[in-house]
């Protein structure tokens, strides 16, 4: 009797709080797939603005993508390893050409929204006969076009393979989930050839279809409100694909660490505007369901709502006016991660 007064309770809330547990990936429950269109007949407005953001563009199908001009007869060397690449067709299929050693890979899929990047990648079967992502040596850069995938610079021919990296399943199948609204499984492996691309509505909102569902039924609906959500919440939730703080080594979150640039939700956790404030969010610079199109002086606002002199007890900026539009410029600079790339630091602070 004692074990089942003590043990069941236990069980049971612990059983409660992993159904409270909202998913974390895109292929997590069926109950939560929903295909953004259904959004449409209610939500016109944010559905049709959202085809212009990023997020509406984060993967698409070699067969599906419509910007083979920006590889198909174009070659570029690497100059670490004087290897020369060129994008080609052939019929109805698309590859990737290393001359130099008379290799190629059939492009499967294109990461990326152009915003920063795009870059194919080639799938085929590991070892263990589950899917492997092969992260292509040559990425499209908006600002110079053809150059290296970002983490494959100054390679060393002798120890990597001339196409590009191999990633195992398991990281193959993460990058998959952050790039799309959802994954089919089988026996535990995601499957290719069902995949809704891109990040849509349910993708974030994770209570859509059973809010579509009363909808439909005329019954009382509601729909989380992200942007209701506390700064750490928010954070988290954005951090599921652009990274959280937990999962970066204490020993790598430092200022010199340019890696952490790359990811948005780590440097805004470090910061002082974030950890002293309570209303420093991604969503207070940012609205997920457009292209980003504000200017230095929108977002200096943002700044200036708190940095104001007419605040009592916050800092105020001493080189600058209290109304200049260049906080982003000395705060959160532009730092090029390498050549063509470049990424805001959202670890607000003062550089030197």
């Amino acid at each position: 009797m004692l074990i089942i007064v003590v043990v069941l309770p236990a069980i049971w809330q612990l059983a409660k709080k992993n159904n409270d547990r909202l998913p974390l990936a895109a292929y997590e429950s069926e109950s939560y797939k929903i295909e953004s269109h259904s959004c449409l007949e209610c939500h016109a407005e944010i559905v049709e603005e959202f085809q212009s953001a990023p997020h509406a563009r984060t993967l698409a199908s070699a067969s599906d993508y419509t910007h083979w001009d920006r590889f198909l007869g174009k070659s570029f060397e690497d100059p670490s390893t004087k290897l020369n690449y060129r994008f080609e067709q052939r019929n109805s299929e698309y590859f990737l050409n290393c001359e130099s050693m008379n290799q190629m890979a059939r492009i499967d899929w294109i990461f990326g929204s152009g915003e920063h990047a795009q870059t194919p990648v080639s799938l085929s079967k590991d070892s263990e006969g589950k899917p492997q992502l092969q992260e292509l040596a040559v990425s499209w850069y908006p600002e110079n076009g053809l150059g290296l995938t970002l983490g494959q610079t100054g390679r060393d021919i002798e120890k990597i393979h001339p196409l590009g990296t191999f990633h195992t399943g398991t990281t193959s199948e993460e990058c998959f989930a952050c790039h799309s609204t959802w994954l089919a499984l089988d026996e535990e492996q995601f499957v290719s050839s069902h995949i809704i691309p891109n990040v849509g509505c349910v993708r974030c909102h994770y209570d859509a279809k059973n809010h579509a569902s009363r909808q439909a039924q005329g019954l009382p609906v509601s729909l989380e409100d992200l942007s209701l959500l506390d700064a750490s919440e928010l954070n988290r939730r954005c951090g599921v694909c652009h990274r959280s703080p937990d999962e970066i080594p204490e020993q790598d979150l430092t200022p010199d660490n340019n890696l952490l640039i790359r990811f948005a939700p780590v440097g805004m956790s470090m910061s002082r505007c974030f950890t002293e404030s309570q209303g420093i969010k991604c969503t207070l610079c940012h609205n997920p369901h457009r292209l980003e199109d504000r200017s230095n002086a929108e977002f200096a606002k943002v700044c200036h709502d708190c940095h104001n002199p007419k605040q009592p007890n916050h800092a105020v900026c001493l080189k600058v006016k209290p109304d200049s539009n260049e906080c982003l410029s000395c705060h959160m600079p532009q730092v090029e991660v390498q050549d063509s790339l470049r990424f805001t630091d959202h670890w607000i602070r003062v550089h030197d």
